[in-house]
């Protein structure tokens, strides 16, 4: 059959014409063919043949073992090129990188699998002072040779075991650092990192190539499993029968490169701190429009489903990426912009869930050419922060931050948000809503005011210098009179000072208590405490009391007449205020009268 050529150009869309073969087939040979531009042979006696090797015909004829999948695909992205939507895809590169490049030997024992003599085992972890030599030569190297780390159990400073049973330390090591010997013949070019619980027991973790050279070289491998026990075993070896492997340095790591094999939380399958390439990669593809207008049925208020089906070329996405969209990437869809008010362009950014074939996109011969991604809105959180920003305010030029001044292109204005709950936060703690707040009230009368009572044949004098209303004592010096504040009294008071005596530390639920100084009885004499801060669960009534609002008229039940059959007063009772209420107000109830 007849091969075409695509060229994937969008810009061009040019194919070529297919192969022009003579209608007799006999003298097309596949022998010493030359590949010409066109897409055909060329025979060694000039005559054009379609590329088509002997496998390629088969009898009886299979549509799965037909080429034309690949002028499909070609097909298939060309079309996505031409009518697809933009998305530019935020490539997920791994976790950020973890741990520190600090060596964790030191505290264990070396360990190998034999040393040659004044050589030993530790010498690979002296800081380059002198270099391990293996015991075995030749092809024992890579028979029974290592170089590796006991990290030993878990101790105190003085090495005593720190528990009565000893407890292992185990380390996770996925970078090494190694130093070999100038000679090439001592180096090893290819090693097994393992690692061990009890010695005994081996589990391979990543086979890693080693640099031939003789510089301190980093080499980072797949995280494994925390153990007590890890070892380099040679695999490659350079030298001859007499010629010996030679470790000069060798650190143990706990740090990982960013990849996209890393998995930061292993408990819960997770990985947080998330890098992505920029700038954005665009692609082509389409996803099925949703309308995301709330709807109100007979089943009450629907909002539809912000989850958005995407498909895309299999093959652009390889040739863009490197690798097909996977899980955690980022696409931000141009078409979904939004505009606010101030048309500032609202960005949609989803994030990949789900990646799978599109069974739309096979061919006659099955092979998938579409994938089908799930993608939700993406929040701003930590995973993210790598295109969101980690939300911390920096001055710009203006000299404001610029979280709060309302032209961050990201985010709202949050903090301000924040501040304005912790400011009402503190005001509502600075006065609390129990209890009636008496601050602008009276609560010492004055000479005209007596005098008011005896005009109208009432007698206040017997109140007394500091009548309070029910249950609202708050602690404060009557008739807005001054007062100091603090948890210790002023050490140089006057007749007739206020002070106010808070708690703090361990005391702060104590209720602040009102003094005044006394020069008769040369002490401070207790006043009355804040009662406004209590509550008492058990005191349903005494609550009544205190966070009812007063009225001049209040209705409350006749409790002694009989209720209904679920115990409701029957009739109503409606209180008249006294005389002392008409001049001073309903604070002043007939108890003063």
């Amino acid at each position: 059959m007849n091969k075409q050529t695509i060229n994937t150009d969008m810009s061009e869309n040019i194919v070529a014409p297919p192969c022009e073969a003579p209608e007799d087939l006999s003298d097309c040979e596949i022998a010493a063919e030359t590949v010409i531009p066109s897409g055909c042979i060329e025979t060694p006696q000039g005559i054009k043949c379609p590329d088509t090797a002997p496998s390629d015909v088969c009898k009886p004829f299979q549509l799965s073992e037909n080429r034309d999948e690949c002028i499909i695909e070609d097909f298939v992205e060309e079309s996505l090129g031409i009518g697809g939507a933009t998305m530019n895809v935020y490539k997920l590169l791994g976790v950020h990188e973890q741990g520190q490049l600090t060596d964790q030997t030191g505290n264990g024992t070396p360990i190998s699998g034999g040393a040659a003599t004044n050589f030993p085992a530790t010498n690979a972890f002296d800081t380059l002072i002198s270099a391990w030599r293996s015991l075995q030569k030749g092809a024992g190297v890579v028979a029974s040779s290592y170089i590796g780390y006991d990290f030993g159990v878990i101790k105190l400073s003085n090495e005593r075991s720190r528990y009565g049973e000893p407890k292992d330390e185990t380390r996770d090591v996925s970078t090494l650092k190694i130093k070999q010997l100038s000679n090439a013949d001592n180096r090893v070019t290819r090693a097994r990192v393992e690692r061990s619980q009890d010695g005994i027991k081996w589990f391979g973790v990543d086979i890693v190539n080693l640099p031939d050279c003789d510089k301190l070289v980093t080499v980072s491998f797949r995280r494994s499993v925390p153990s007590r026990y890890w070892r380099l075993r040679p695999i490659t070896f350079s030298g001859g029968d007499t010629d010996f492997w030679s470790v000069v340095a060798l650190e143990l790591i706990d740090f990982e490169t960013t990849q996209i094999t890393n998995i930061q939380d292993r408990l819960y399958i997770e990985n947080r701190n998330r890098d992505y390439q920029t700038p954005v990669i665009p692609l082509k593809g389409f996803y099925d429009l949703i309308d995301t207008q709330s709807e109100l049925s007979r089943f009450g208020m629907e909002t539809p489903t912000q989850m958005l089906y995407i498909t895309i070329s299999f093959m652009a996405a390889v040739r863009l990426l490197g690798r097909p969209l996977i899980i955690g990437d980022i696409i931000e869809i141009p078409s979904e912009t939004q505009y606010s008010a101030s048309m500032e362009p609202i960005k949609k950014y989803m994030e990949v869930t789900d990646v799978g074939w599109s069974t739309e996109g096979y061919t006659p011969g099955w092979k998938p050419t579409l994938l089908r991604c799930i993608a939700q809105p993406m929040l701003a959180s930590q995973e993210t922060q790598d295109i969101f920003g980690d939300m911390i305010g920096e001055v710009d030029s203006t000299g404001l931050f610029d979280i709060d001044d309302g032209q961050h292109p990201i985010y709202q204005d949050y903090s301000e948000s924040g501040q304005t709950i912790e400011e009402q936060a503190v005001q509502d703690s600075a006065a609390p809503q129990r209890g009636r707040d008496s601050g602008n009230e009276i609560h010492q009368f004055e000479a005209e005011q007596i005098q008011a009572g005896v005009d109208v044949g009432i007698n206040i004098q017997k109140i007394g210098l500091h009548p309070q209303g029910l249950y609202v004592e708050d602690a404060l010096p009557p008739n807005g009179q001054d007062f100091t504040l603090g948890d210790t009294f002023p050490t140089s008071p006057t007749d007739g000072d206020y002070h106010r005596l808070t708690f703090s530390g361990l005391a702060e639920d104590v209720p602040d208590r009102l003094y005044r100084f006394s020069v008769v009885k040369g002490r401070w004499v207790f006043l009355e405490k804040d009662r406004r801060h209590e509550y008492d669960g058990q005191k349903k009534k005494l609550q009544e009391y205190i966070t009812s609002p007063f009225s001049s008229s209040t209705k409350l039940p006749d409790l002694t007449t009989d209720g209904d059959e679920d115990g409701a007063p029957t009739t109503p009772v409606t209180v008249t205020p006294s005389p002392l209420q008409l001049l001073f107000g309903p604070e002043f109830g007939p108890e003063f009268d």
